[in-house]
C-alpha cells in the first residue's frame, strides 16, 4: 500500500504531536518508498514556514519523497471532484480536492488527519493506524 502524505501530518510531525509509534512509522515510511506527497501539500507546508528553519525542516521530511506535480489530468479530475461533490450540496476546496485527485489517479492511500476532506479517496487517520502497521 502507497500512501500520500497531507499536510496536516506533516505538521503533527514537525511540531511533534503525533505519537512516538506513529512519527517512527511515519519515518520509515518516508524512507520506504511507500510513500510520497502532492506539490500542493508541498506548497501548503512552505507558506506556512515562518522562519528558515522551518523552511529547512520541509526539506528534510520532503527530501526522501516523491513529491508529485499537478499536471492536467490531475486538475481535469479534481474539478469534476469538485462539481459532483457541489451538486450534492458540499463545497471542497481546491487544495484537497488536486490532493485528491493525485490519490485517486495514482491509487494511494491519503494519509490525513481531515479524513472528510477527501470524499472521493480511501483515507487513513494517521491516530487511527493499529500497532499491526508499525
Amino acid at each position: 500500500m502507497a500512501y500520500l502524505i497531507d499536510t496536516c501530518v506533516f505538521i503533527d510531525f514537525l511540531t511533534a504531536r503525533l505519537p512516538e509509534e506513529v512519527s517512527g512509522w511515519l519515518e520509515g515510511l518516508a524512507i520506504s518508498g511507500y510513500a510520497c506527497t502532492s506539490v500542493v501539500v508541498y506548497h501548503e507546508l512552505l507558506a506556512g514556514a515562518s522562519t528558515i528553519k522551518a523552511g529547512k525542516a520541509i526539506d528534510k521530511i520532503t527530501a526522501p519523497l516523491d513529491i508529485i506535480p499537478v499536471d492536467k489530468k490531475i486538475a481535469a479530475e479534481a474539478a469534476s471532484i469538485r462539481r459532483v461533490w457541489r451538486n450534492k450540496g458540499k463545497t471542497l476546496g481546491m487544495a484537497d480536492t488536486l490532493i485528491g485527485a493525485t490519490a485517486k489517479l495514482r491509487d494511494l492511500v491519503v494519509l490525513t488527519c481531515n479524513i472528510k476532506d477527501f470524499p472521493d479517496v480511501f483515507a487513513v487517520d494517521p491516530y487511527s493506524v493499529t500497532e499491526d502497521a508499525f
